[in-house]
């Protein structure tokens, strides 16, 4: 494994982590801590309503404004209720979520205990003895001495005074300290998530800024895209410098884009590609990518699937356009096929050939044939004018076969200047017509520094019995008769 990709390899498993960290970090800091900060919120604001409605109790028993009285009842009784289950909820989620257990919690705690020992009971007391307080007896001295004196009151009475009155400072005082408690409590909040959050977004922009470093710096193509949790692709929420500039996108226009609209496929395809990823969470697949300007680049994507908990699935792909490598690849091919002087067709693709050809001709019975042909006295023409002239006539003749022979027809470089066409549907007589075609052509033709030459054919045609190696060898053989009974010429051997 080359040095480079280990790189790219290291640069991938680096971006995916940083990636899978910074989305952790903001799901669980800001989303819980938004949370926390509702529910405080809620608790301080039930507290202080609630001490709110016990003056109005106190204001409405003076007043004998029955209405009104019930309405602030009811709404105290329910107040109560919904405070005891705001605390236990506050208490519930800083356990379970880890935050604030340190600096939330202990204000959380104290609220609770006055709560419990102090406002709690008055307003419970507060509710159960309104028609008491409704006598103006309680808040004035002098009343009560008068009261005292009265027969209709009786000691109990005189004592429940004396404790209503009692209750009505306390709620006085603790109503201040209770409010001050409250408000210090959701300023000493608001401040710790303001420097908190400021902390964490510092925290959080370096490590973005790390992220795009890295990123951006990847040779390859890197795009990251949102699923659903079905595995159907969803619109792309990142991707690297190589990317925009490759497909020809700005990062706006990217954004708003998904797998459905850049891969060039039936929507079938790709979702169920789609879901292939989904299930195995990483794989390595081809893939046409259309560009903007609707070009369509072939790629070799690598993605892989990241399933965080409460989160919609990603996936990070990294693609690398294999466009020279396909045409390298078809290059290689060519060439193991193909003679790179001439550009006809080497032996090891006229194996394919026969054997394909000789199948289907005794298969439905069709006529094959085989013309063998070389040039004359070619090594004198090599000794003469040197095989740079030489290897010219070889291309030349080559070109001025090729245009005279049909496109289904295949011509096989064999070896030197002999050449072997290989004719299917073609009887003995019309390879023979074929064969003279040609050879009158090489005769009347100058080739490179004016040269003429002649070429001598031996033709046969394949049968049942035949092999490759008797087909080819009869045409060797006619070939070999051509050239001993006087060249440039064509001979036929069944």
């Amino acid at each position: 494994m080359s040095i480079g990709l280990l790189v790219i390899i290291l640069y991938l498993i680096i971006a995916a982590l940083i990636y899978m960290v910074l989305q952790m970090e903001i799901g669980f800091y800001v989303k819980k801590s938004t949370n926390l900060a509702l529910y405080t919120t809620k608790l301080s604001t039930n507290l202080n309503t609630l001490i709110t409605q016990s003056s109005f109790i106190i204001k409405y028993s003076r007043l004998n404004k029955q209405k009104k009285l019930k309405a602030t009842l009811s709404k105290a009784k329910a107040l109560i209720i919904f405070t005891d289950t705001d605390f236990k909820n506050v208490k519930h989620y800083i356990k379970n979520t880890g935050i604030g257990s340190k600096t939330i919690l202990p204000y959380i705690n104290k609220s609770y205990f006055n709560y419990i020992n102090l406002i709690r009971p008055i307003m419970q007391r507060l509710i159960k003895y309104h028609s008491l307080i409704a006598k103006k007896i309680f808040f004035m001295p002098i009343e009560i001495a008068l009261y005292k004196e009265s027969p209709i009151f009786s000691p109990f009475a005189i004592k429940a005074v004396e404790k209503t009155i009692n209750r009505e400072k306390i709620i006085r005082f603790y109503f201040n300290i209770i409010y001050l408690i409250g408000s210090l409590l959701i300023f000493i909040s608001i401040l710790f998530f303001i420097i908190y959050s400021y902390k964490k977004n510092k925290e959080i922009e370096k490590l973005y800024t790390r992220f795009n470093l890295i990123f951006d710096n990847i040779y390859d193509l890197a795009y990251v895209t949102e699923f659903t949790p079905d595995a159907i692709p969803k619109h792309f929420i990142e991707a690297n410098d190589m990317a925009l500039k490759t497909l020809g996108y700005s990062k706006d226009e990217f954004l708003k884009l998904s797998h459905l609209d850049i891969i060039n496929a039936n929507k079938r395809d790709i979702l169920n590609m789609m879901k292939t990823l989904f299930n195995k969470g990483s794989m390595t697949y081809p893939a046409e990518i259309k560009t903007k300007d609707g070009r369509i680049i072939p790629l070799e994507v690598t993605s892989r699937i990241y399933k965080i908990k409460d989160e919609s699935p990603i996936g990070v792909c990294i693609a690398r356009d294999v466009t020279e490598r396909i045409k390298m690849e078809e290059e290689l091919k060519r060439l193991s096929l193909e003679d790179p002087l001439t550009g006809a067709y080497n032996r090891n693709k006229y194996k394919e050939i026969i054997e394909k050809e000789s199948k289907r001709a005794k298969r439905y019975y069709y006529p094959l044939s085989a013309i063998m042909f070389d040039i004359d006295f070619f090594k004198k023409i090599n000794d003469s004018y040197g095989h740079i002239t030489g290897d010219k006539i070889l291309k030349d003749l080559v070109s001025l076969i090729m245009k005279n022979i049909r496109g289904e027809d295949y011509l096989i470089r064999w070896g030197g200047e002999e050449f072997l066409i290989i004719a299917p549907y073609t009887s003995l007589n019309n390879a023979h017509l074929l064969a003279e075609k040609l050879r009158a052509q090489v005769e009347s033709q100058y080739f490179a520094k004016n040269i003429k030459i002649t070429v001598s054919f031996g033709i046969t045609m394949l049968r049942k019995e035949d092999n490759e190696e008797f087909f080819i060898g009869r045409a060797d053989d006619a070939l070999y008769k051509a050239k001993s009974t006087g060249r440039n010429r064509c001979v036929i051997l069944d």
